[in-house]
């Protein structure tokens, strides 16, 4: 806890240097006095980025800390259905039960029970091999652990068929025999399953962004007791150089998204305490003023998404973009706090309507 406080007061003071910040003393007395009426913490004043003077005062009062949080959602999105969305295999399963758009689904590689989409095993390297030569339309497909998240456990690879099955790896154009690749990097010998899916090409409009990650929109979408939908705040999701995902356990970072007209802001780099760029910090490529495309065809996938979810009124959805319209990454039933501090808006404002 002193760690944490005289952590909050140093950046207090750096960001007092700034435009738009409120002065030192200020700042302290906000935090003491949220975290005296509202339980919100000063780490979590400055990753909402509470200290700006253009944030009203009861506007600040509106963000929670995470229990508060997570006992709404637990009112919200019963426990026991939240297993949905953990598990890649019954969260793929239920998308295409219902033709949501999403990845194109080839196959689930298990030891002890692994089968293609049209029912063929694929438990081993010869079984692996035998489902890509079958596909000779096939150029990359991606592997995801079935009960990874953030990132861990996603696999992206080039299909060589020159001599033949061979992996290059993308994102550092290591190439690989399927059976070394399915024993050291998908190391399946341990027991780890994955579904085996296309690699999505994005529009072009944002892999300007960062040409090497999957750059994906995460929009908040929430579903009344009488059924009416909203989506409540959209951002952008941005790689870094050389990285294969956007999370921001891998040094990814959000940009802010215009809610009507689906156009970028700034950045926030969410491993900084809440600091904003207006430009990639490793390309220098210009953030704002980026019109994502597809906005009516994706506020129509977020209502489909949700409209399927049982007993769920609140969802957080990853959307990928290509060339031919949106398509759902995934879908996450327990979205972390921490999005209201990118979707510029406090938790009471975001979830009026169910509360």
């Amino acid at each position: 806890m002193f760690n944490s406080i005289r952590r909050a007061i140093r950046l207090s003071r750096e960001r007092s240097r700034e435009d738009n910040a409120q002065p030192f003393s200020r700042q302290l007395w906000e935090m003491a006095r949220l975290q005296l009426t509202t339980k919100l913490g000063p780490g979590n004043y400055h990753k909402y980025r509470l200290w700006q003077k253009d944030i009203p005062w009861e506007e600040k009062k509106g963000y929670w800390h995470d229990q508060k949080y997570y006992e709404f959602l637990n009112r919200v999105n019963p426990y026991k259905y939240r297993i949905v969305a953990r598990h890649k295999v019954l969260a793929k399963a239920l998308l295409q039960f219902y033709g949501i758009a999403d990845a194109d689904y080839h196959g689930y590689l298990s030891q002890s029970g692994g089968f293609s989409a049209t029912g063929q095993p694929v438990k081993s390297a010869k079984d692996l091999e035998s489902l890509l030569a079958g596909k000779p339309e096939l150029s990359k497909v991606c592997f995801k652990l079935v009960e990874g998240s953030e990132g861990i456990g996603f696999f992206a690879v080039e299909i060589s068929r020159d001599n033949g099955i061979l992996l290059n790896k993308l994102g550092d154009s290591q190439t690989f025999s399927v059976a070394d690749f399915l024993d050291k990097e998908l190391k399946l010998p341990l027991g780890n399953e994955y579904i085996i899916e296309s690699y999505l090409e994005q529009h072009p409009d944002l892999a300007q962004f960062n040409p090497s990650s999957l750059n994906t929109m995460r929009a908040w979408v929430t579903r009344t007791a009488s059924g009416e939908v909203d989506v409540v705040g959209v951002y952008l999701r941005v790689g870094r150089s050389g990285k294969l995902v956007d999370n921001v356990s891998s040094g990814g970072f959000v940009v802010t998204m215009d809610n009507d007209s689906f156009k970028t802001g700034f950045g926030i780099l969410k491993n900084q305490d809440g600091a904003a760029t207006d430009s990639h910090p490793d390309s220098g490529f210009k953030l704002a003023g980026v019109q994502v495309p597809f906005k009516q065809e994706t506020l129509k996938l977020c209502k489909d998404v949700i409209s399927i979810l049982p007993s769920t009124q609140f969802v957080g959805l990853d959307i990928a973009f290509t060339p031919h319209g949106p398509a759902i990454v995934e879908f996450n039933l327990a979205p972390s706090p921490q999005g209201a501090g990118s979707l510029l808006k406090s938790h009471k404002e975001l979830f009026a309507d169910l509360l």
